[in-house]
């Protein structure tokens, strides 16, 4: 017997809700949210049975404020308050403001006005701000940097109450998985693989790592590092894989004895990002070991740092990645059902802190 397709159970449900009156004309059915946790599927199956049930004339989508029985929606439209809330971790700290700058410019085009806000990369800012969002509810749309987004986050509640609100979240860099909302980022395990690549066309084996734990671009990025070493057959060891939190990227020298200790021995390293390659270069420095001659390091971003240092690293798209997540956002906006997912890819910047070891 032919299984039942999965949307087909929210139709059912639907036309049930309907003939036993529960539904009647006029009633504004379950977000997309609710009945995605409510029958255990994906927001895609969900669209698709709205689709479907929206093409039979049975309801009726009205962009800004939900889906209704009948036709009796069309007068409930959400206003538009061309204010668009951009949230980000930080400001004024070295890839954002290229980025911010993207954002903020395709939407001042578009006729929209940027409230932007920062979090510092603390959930509890985080809170205050999605909260005063809330209280306000006069945003269009809200592009956002999630606030260490590889730990559990108590705010997952507030973003769930605004897209129930049919307020379309986009995130870029990083995002909640637990909300399968549209990201707009670098595909960085795709790059972190290629920097280490990098070392390993050189000739390297012995190949040392330094991730942040605390957010998914550092998991990403620890995920495609394990896969270059793993495809060229080399050795990866827990003790030269270095795990920071937020606090520890940015200041490295408060477990400078750790770190080297970790790198005894390696000839390589690739890093979270330039940032950390940059604090690594320095700490190196203060201990008499030459870059490249004695180890060889490759950071990610090609921040201006990498630039200035010399260092190998692979570019972050900054600015463009700001543009496309305010082009994809003004999509959602106009079409709810628009995909605002987007992966950039980039290729490895080569400078003077890589050189090519000989093979054993």
């Amino acid at each position: 017997m032919e299984r039942e397709p999965k949307y087909q159970t929210i139709i059912s449900w639907v036309q049930d809700m309907i003939r036993s009156g529960d539904l009647k004309e006029g009633d504004r059915l379950p977000s997309e949210n609710d009945l995605c946790r409510k029958f255990k599927l994906s927001r895609q199956t969900v669209r698709h049975a709205l689709e479907v049930l929206e093409s039979q004339h049975m309801v009726v989508k009205v962009q800004g404020s939900g889906t209704y029985v009948g036709d009796s929606g069309k007068d409930r439209e959400r206003p538009s308050y061309k204010n668009i809330a951009v949230i980000s971790t930080y400001f004024d700290y070295y890839i954002f403001p290229p980025t911010l700058h993207g954002i903020e410019s395709v939407l001042s085009k578009a006729g929209y006005t940027t409230r932007l806000a920062f979090t510092n990369d603390s959930v509890h800012h985080e809170k205050t701000i999605l909260k005063t969002i809330l209280e306000r509810d006069d945003v269009d749309g809200i592009i956002v940097e999630p606030a260490k987004s590889a730990m559990p986050n108590p705010n997952l509640g507030l973003y769930r109450e605004l897209l129930d609100r049919n307020i379309p979240i986009l995130f870029f860099n990083a995002s909640y998985p637990q909300l399968g909302q549209p990201c707009v980022r670098i595909d960085d395990a795709l790059i972190a693989e290629k920097a280490t690549d990098l070392l390993i066309g050189e000739g390297h084996t012995c190949i040392a790592a330094i991730f942040n734990a605390e957010d998914g671009q550092g998991h990403f990025r620890y995920s495609g590092y394990l896969k270059a070493m793993w495809k060229h057959h080399l050795r990866t060891d827990a003790r030269r894989t270095i795990l920071l939190d937020s606090d520890m990227v940015k200041d490295m020298k408060m477990i400078e004895d750790y770190i080297m200790s970790c790198l005894d021995g390696v000839t390589g390293v690739v890093c979270y990002n330039d940032e950390v390659a940059s604090q690594l270069l320095e700490i190196f420095g203060k201990r008499g070991i030459s870059v490249p001659e004695d180890i060889s390091v490759v950071g990610i971003d090609d921040a201006n740092i990498a630039r200035i240092k010399d260092l190998s690293s692979v570019p972050h798209p900054k600015e463009e990645l700001g543009r496309k997540a305010a082009e994809n956002l003004l999509m959602m906006i106009q079409d709810p059902s628009f995909d605002g997912n987007y992966l950039f890819d980039a290729q490895p910047v080569r400078r003077g802190s890589v050189k090519a070891v000989a093979a054993v």
